[in-house]
């Protein structure tokens, strides 16, 4: 089951996922990092780019919340079966700052797959570190 996961989990990021070289996914250059199976939990690898910082030379806030979405997103769709999971929250908590050089290892493990509603919490890690840069909770909505 393990390795049927990873399989789904590739196949969805390449049919999902834009590959016009505008789109935030590619910008972002989202990688499938690790996942497992009994724990319902998926990590995504993104690296930390110049373009991504803010004024005080650290990831922006929006980059890291994307990523967390990002990552939340797939899980749900991998526990749902579904392709259209709408984010109905995102609640974020910035820890620390992501450095240039650095990239973020978001894992989300999904608590929780109700028949419409899918619950979900995050932590985002410096890959260098390992110190934690941010925590989440999200609830995606689940439409088929």
């Amino acid at each position: 089951m393990q390795q049927t996961m990873e399989q789904e989990i590739k196949k969805q990021m390449e049919m999902l996922y834009p590959s016009s070289p505008e789109h935030l996914y590619n910008k972002m250059q989202v990688e499938f990092y690790s996942c497992n199976y009994e724990k319902k939990s998926l990590t995504f690898r993104f690296p930390i780019q110049r373009w991504e910082l803010n004024h005080m030379s650290t990831i922006h806030g929006g980059i890291i919340a994307a990523a967390i979405d990002t990552t939340c997103g797939a899980i749900v769709r991998n526990v749902s079966g579904s392709k259209s999971i709408p984010t109905i929250n995102l609640n974020i908590n910035y820890l620390s700052p992501g450095l240039p050089g650095d990239a973020l290892l978001v894992t989300a493990t999904a608590d929780r797959a109700g028949r419409k509603v899918c619950n979900v919490h995050a932590v985002c890690n410096s890959e260098k570190t390992g110190k934690i840069i941010a925590t989440a909770t999200a609830n995606f909505m689940i439409l088929d």
